[in-house]
């Protein structure tokens, strides 16, 4: 992965610009990297975000260089979300994301978690490559433009607050 990834410098104008969100939560980055990873299922919202919705029984980030996030549901094959790319506890997870796609139609995510000055983590999600998309490339991005923003920017950034410290 290169920093062109994340810059406009460089890029070529045809790609879609990632779609960012960042937050700061009274928490070390190894806390928060454990909250994001380890407990994916206790903070993502099941009911309105998953293939399954009120089927899902459970959604599992596997650790590790090559594991798997993975959806179970009653009545339903396990889905595969998409496969870990970079694992660097309490620094950095990226992952491929093809949620209910084609393998193969997979966009990638990226978050990041740094302290800042304060003694916060400073937590920034990145999500590119939406033109893997095709020709719904642009009308996915700005869904997820909104989605993350209340997933990642809402509903995470809230559990990092709310659990015990």
């Amino acid at each position: 992965m290169t920093d062109e990834n994340f810059t406009a410098e460089g890029q070529d104008m045809a790609l879609l610009d990632p779609v960012t969100v960042e937050i700061t939560v009274p928490r070390d980055p190894e806390a928060a990297f454990i909250a994001f990873t380890e407990n994916f299922n206790e903070w993502w919202p099941r009911a309105t975000h998953t293939i399954s919705r009120e089927d899902c029984t459970g959604i599992k980030m596997h650790p590790g260089l090559g594991g798997e996030i993975i959806e179970t549901a009653r009545g339903r094959a396990p889905q595969t979300w998409g496969k870990i790319e970079i694992w660097l506890p309490g620094e950095q997870v990226a992952f491929t994301w093809h949620p209910g796609w084609d393998a193969g139609d997979y966009t990638r995510v990226s978050v990041s978690f740094d302290q800042n000055a304060f003694g916060h983590c400073v937590i920034k999600l990145v999500h590119w490559e939406w033109e893997n998309l095709g020709e719904i490339a642009n009308a996915v991005r700005d869904g997820y433009i909104t989605g993350w923003q209340q997933v990642f920017g809402t509903v995470f950034a809230t559990y990092l607050r709310e659990i015990r410290k």
